[in-house]
């Protein structure tokens, strides 16, 4: 039994679409995009038109032409219509960069549907053949050469491997298309060989072999950039992990080397502080009975020792507090130091301290620091300027701490060296605050002291 050649085109590009059409049907259930279902729904209306023409395989010229050709045509132009909707949706027309070819894709499908309107009453009311062709052929026109152009035009200026396919699945319409249409024009028979239809059968089988790698390709794609993006991820997360234990480290340490420094201090001023409690208590026990006036003396700088003892421990403590668990500002200490201290020499003494300072003095190395310089400051003040007024300010600008002490005491010649510790002291600390004191003093002038330490060497020494 031979077969016809046009018949064994056709069931082999209907079995063809079939399997597309159930995997990428499967494919879209798993993941659920635009692109899928609306590839899947072109594939199956041209599954069904493949199918009609299986049971049906007639060329134009059989008699039998006007009993099948709105089914026939009206499941060609669904076709197309579908297929118009699908490369929507592959090719990601941009409306304000590629207009034409948006509006084409927009509303060709529209286009479509009025056409297989005028097509029922073409067949329906007995029109005359030329008009019938006439709307046929311009329809195909305008799908072939205009439509395609303009989705071609799009794709080849992507320049990406997956448009070149796309290119491909529509370059086989066109040549397919235009093969079947000349065909049609010379009336080729199904027994003389290969009819228009079965032509169009092939250009559908081969632009679904081409949107079928596409989309392969595509989604092959997009599981690489998915994966790099989550490699990009994951290398973002490992390097926050990694800033975060360098900052809880550099936390640690800071923790670490003010542990360090307070148990110092503790040994250094705390424990020579008792260890001379202990001597003029000794010595007070032996006195007592021989020399009252020895005793007294002892018990005086006991009492004394003690008291400054007591306010170095305070001092320690109030410095390991931050500023939203202390109950005590910067500006209570300086007030109440200030007022005890310089109220016994007579000397009137004013402060200003900005109201932010609190929040900017929040780590014990800070805080320690800047409250031991100003003590500093005042206990000199205290000792020699014999100033009748005295004041202290403290702002914060946009890029430092600065705080002035002065007083309009006695002076001294700050170009000489002293052999105290005061002003070694005060220097020291402004250094371990990474910020510079400036000591402007002459005699019978007063003295001023500035020191200004940068809001980012504070955030260091947090």
């Amino acid at each position: 039994m031979q077969i016809n050649i046009n018949f064994a085109i056709i069931i082999f590009v209907s079995g063809s679409v079939l399997l597309a059409a159930i995997y990428h049907t499967i494919l879209y259930l798993h993941r659920r995009t635009l692109l899928l279902a609306r590839y899947s729904l072109y594939l199956w209306v041209t599954y069904i038109y493949t199918l009609f023409r299986c049971y049906n395989p007639i060329s134009d010229t059989e008699n039998s032409f006007l009993q099948f050709i709105y089914a026939d045509e009206t499941l060609q132009m669904i076709a197309f219509a579908l297929y118009i909707r699908f490369m929507d949706a592959a090719m990601d027309v941009n409306k304000q960069t590629e207009k034409k070819s948006w509006v084409f894709v927009k509303k060709s499908p529209l286009i479509i549907a009025i056409y297989i309107c005028v097509q029922i009453v073409i067949v329906n009311f007995n029109t005359p053949t030329l008009i019938y062709l006439i709307a046929k052929f311009g329809i195909r026109g305008y799908l072939l050469f205009v439509g395609l152009y303009l989705l071609l035009s799009v794709i080849l200026k992507r320049k990406k491997t997956y448009y070149y396919y796309l290119a491909g699945g529509a370059i086989a319409i066109i040549i397919f298309g235009i093969i079947s249409a000349v065909s049609n024009a010379f009336q080729v028979s199904y027994q003389a060989g290969i009819g228009s239809v079965s032509w169009l059968m092939m250009g559908f089988f081969f632009d679904v072999v081409f949107f079928s790698t596409a989309i392969g390709y595509r989604i092959k794609i997009e599981a690489l950039e998915k994966e790099a993006a989550l490699n990009t991820l994951i290398k973002q997360t490992e390097i926050l992990q990694q800033n975060e234990i360098e900052k809880i480290q550099a936390i640690y340490t800071t923790k670490e080397k003010e542990r360090l420094r307070i148990a110092n201090d503790l040994h250094d001023d705390i424990g020579a502080s008792l260890s001379s409690l202990q001597i003029y208590s000794a010595i007070a026990e032996k006195a007592v009975a021989d020399n009252p006036a020895k005793t007294i003396e002892m018990l005086q700088y006991i009492a004394a020792l003690s008291k400054q003892l007591l306010e170095n421990m305070s001092d320690i403590v109030w410095s390991m507090k931050s500023a939203g668990d202390n109950n005590t500002t910067l500006e209570t200490k300086i007030k109440n130091f200030g007022a005890e201290l310089l109220s016994d020499k007579n000397i009137d003494f004013t402060y200003s301290v900005a109201a932010d300072t609190e929040t900017v003095l929040n780590g014990i190395a800070v805080r320690k620091n800047i409250l031991l310089l100003i003590k500093e400051a005042m206990h000199n003040m205290a000792k020699y300027s014999g100033a009748a007024s005295a004041k202290l300010l403290m702002c914060i600008t946009k890029t430092d701490l600065v705080l002035e002490i002065s007083d309009n005491g006695a002076g001294f010649d700050s170009t000489k060296q002293f052999a105290g510790n005061g002003l070694k002291n005060m220097t020291y600390r402004a250094k371990e605050l990474k910020g510079t004191i400036n000591i402007n003093a002459s005699p019978g002038n007063g003295t001023s002291i500035k020191v200004t330490i940068p809001l980012i060497a504070i955030n260091d020494v947090q």
